[in-house]
């Protein structure tokens, strides 16, 4: 549900703008009136983009048309994708659930097109609305850099269609499941989460964090068809999802990449406030930065035009300020790519040892991505508690109990490389109780019951401290996050959640 809050403002309604608009994460940083620089640096800028190799290739590698082609046929849900209905919302007891079911049921042509592109290695969208076919630009199937022509206002509309197209897919996971097709409910839900795996290497942070999102709730939906058909689901099919479809998810640091767009747009933002002398232009500078920093506070925009004129004053030169930018990149990308609780991770940051006058428009112009660290650390435990929760179901459905300790499924129904637990400070497994009494968990939804002799998986969360799973957080804020068995369908069965 942390996602659905977090990225409401692209379901469209004004309320949900006004919740997305609080996190700073979610926020385009360009998003304010006006215009902001020339034509040709708006074209250089979607150039540099879409020379990406995320972009670029053959139509034989690139999944966005065939996806894009079978949601402009998807029939009108039975309810409004958004808060209220999407993806952890739905399942066989809810109100409506016939109507949910007959919607996806009419709809096979949307599943066969999330089969179809699985195995297609990127997302291939271009960046700007001009750069894909009118016929998807009519239907606000764009990644929208430089909407009418502003530098500052980067849109990605595309994803309300991923949102609804999620709400599809677990509709006809769960009807396929109660209509005991097994295979092909398993296909689909593998297929999901491969397609949505691809839209987390796209290279905007809001397009990143929004799919990080959406794939680590795709993967708690999995963990509940695990839970709930547990008894129609072979050992064989458990050790396959555990061993070769999960764990080629790879949210690790050599496969998941930071975001690059929100650079590239930084830095043609800040050549276009400078002038031809390399100094500050005492003209762009406030009408540019004010409009942005106004965009939050609208009622200081004629004080914040008045700062952004003294700091043009005193401001660092175009070639020190594209140096600090640099700056601040190199370290992220260093620290992304470290293994975790490396003691480079211990120091200040560039962009927190960044001095707040001098590159006042560099920090303006750049979104404080630190925040995304924690994301991917939630999709890890997302991808290895799935995986390792797959093995355990193997194990129960081979011997007929769920295993003493969870290490017991290592080799024979999970990899062993699949249990790790990124907020362990050793690098270490994830945490597992075999319970010998009834065991409560304090949840979002109230105190949660697992009986006894049953296995609780769950990783140390962001305390990094073993608080045995009394407490339970999505984030992992506190307490820690349990993976297994999953919150969600307890909730239900406990009559806690509708």
């Amino acid at each position: 549900m942390t996602r659905v809050l977090m990225t409401s403002m692209l379901l469209g309604s004004a309320a949900a703008f006004l919740v997305l608009s609080a996190s700073p994460l979610a926020q385009s940083t360009f998003a304010a009136q006006g215009t902001s620089g020339p034509r040709e640096s708006i074209q250089d800028v979607l150039q540099e983009l879409n020379s990406s190799s995320l972009v670029q290739g053959s139509d034989r590698i690139k999944s966005y048309e065939i996806l894009f082609d079978a949601y402009l046929d998807l029939t009108e849900p039975p309810f409004t994708v958004g808060i209220a209905f999407n993806l952890t919302t739905i399942h066989p007891g809810m109100d409506g659930w016939d109507d949910v079911s007959a919607w996806a049921e009419s709809n096979p042509h949307m599943a066969d097109a999330i089969i179809r592109v699985k195995d297609r290695r990127i997302v291939g969208l271009p960046y700007g609305r001009e750069n894909v076919p009118q016929k998807f630009r009519s239907a606000n199937l764009v990644a929208d850099v430089a909407a009418d022509g502003d530098l500052r206002r980067n849109e990605f509309p595309y994803l309300n269609a991923l949102e609804t197209i999620s709400a599809f897919t677990w509709a006809e996971v769960y009807r396929l499941m109660e209509g005991n097709q097994v295979d092909r409910a398993l296909e689909l839900a593998m297929a999901h989460l491969a397609v949505v795996r691809q839209f987390c290497d796209r290279d905007f942070m809001r397009e990143k964090v929004h799919s990080i999102s959406l794939l680590t709730d795709a993967l708690s939906n999995t963990r509940d068809v695990f839970y709930l058909y547990m008894d129609r689901i072979s050992a064989d099919q458990f050790r396959d999802i555990a061993v070769s479809e999960i764990p080629f998810l790879r949210p690790d640091r050599n496969a998941l990449f930071m975001p690059e767009g929100d650079r590239i747009v930084s830095e043609a933002l800040i050549r276009g406030v400078f002038d031809s002398r390399g100094q500050a232009d005492r003209e762009k500078f406030p009408s540019t930065f004010a409009a942005i920093q106004a965009d939050d506070e609208p009622l200081t925009r004629f004080g914040a035009a008045r700062r952004w004129a003294m700091i043009a004053e005193v401001h660092g030169s175009l070639d020190a300020s594209l140096e600090r930018l640099t700056l601040v990149y190199d370290d992220w990308w260093r620290r992304w790519r470290v293994q975790e609780y490396d003691p480079i991770l211990d120091v200040q940051t560039q962009f927190d040892r960044t001095n707040a006058i001098r590159y006042a428009a560099v920090l303006e112009s750049i979104q404080n991505i630190e925040d995304l660290f924690e994301y991917r650390k939630q999709l890890i435990v997302a991808v290895n508690g799935t995986a390792v929760s797959a093995g355990i179901c193997a194990y129960k459905r081979t011997f007929g109990t769920i295993p003493r300790d969870h290490k017991l499924t290592y080799a024979q129904f999970v990899r062993k490389a699949s249990d790790v637990d990124p907020y362990d400070r050793a690098y270490d497994h994830l945490s597992y109780i075999h319970t010998n009494s009834r065991h409560s968990i304090d949840t979002s939804y109230g105190r949660i019951w697992v009986e006894r002799d049953q296995g609780i998986l769950y990783s140390r969360g962001q305390n990094h401290h073993d608080d045995r799973a009394v407490v339970h957080t999505d984030d992992g804020m506190q307490g820690d996050i349990v993976v297994w068995p999953p919150i969600r369908a307890l909730a239900r069965q406990q009559n806690l959640l509708d």
